[in-house]
């Protein structure tokens, strides 16, 4: 089921990013940096309640009263007048239940919400180049490469990825 995050998922959002960030092929983030507390991750949730034309939505697999968190699509827009009409958002599959549709049902709700919220028209992601299955992921409900940023990301081993900008205009 997907569903907006409420702070009461703050530990399972926790136990999800831990478990995704294990792969450092698909992340920005290395584990290591990620030092989020409980209360930070409650505090980071009710961000987006706060927040207009923002949104955090949860792929639950749990059942009746016991949540199992094993997907999440982050969308931020900005305040300022001239970029409000845009904005970003980053989602994470946990690798069991990649393939099974998670991903998909997440943008999915996204786009829907997106297309009724006012002033919104411009959904934006980036994506490591070599992550052939979030690009085709990304691909299936029309986003579209609009830039690639060279060496954007440098790893600890002196390889670099490439970031591919993509965008998904829903008005």
């Amino acid at each position: 089921m997907i569903r907006q995050a409420a702070p009461a998922d703050a530990l399972q959002i926790l136990a999800h990013t831990r478990a995704v960030l294990t792969e450092p092929e698909w992340n920005i983030t290395e584990l290591r940096e990620f030092r989020h507390t409980v209360a930070e991750e409650e505090a980071w949730i009710h961000s987006f309640q706060d927040r207009p034309h923002s949104i955090l939505l949860v792929a639950d697999f749990g059942v009746a009263e016991t949540p199992l968190i094993t997907g999440i699509l982050a969308f931020n827009t900005q305040n300022r007048f001239r970029t409000r009409h845009r904005g970003r958002l980053g989602i994470s599959v946990q690798a069991p239940y990649r393939r099974l549709g998670v991903g998909e049902a997440l943008l999915q709700t996204l786009l829907t919400w997106a297309k009724v919220e006012p002033e919104l028209e411009r959904v934006e992601l980036s994506v490591f180049a070599h992550n052939g299955r979030a690009i085709s992921l990304y691909r299936k409900p029309g986003f579209q490469e609009e830039a690639r940023l060279s060496r954007a990301f440098k790893l600890a081993n002196g390889a670099y990825y490439d970031d591919v900008m993509m965008v998904r205009w829903v008005k």
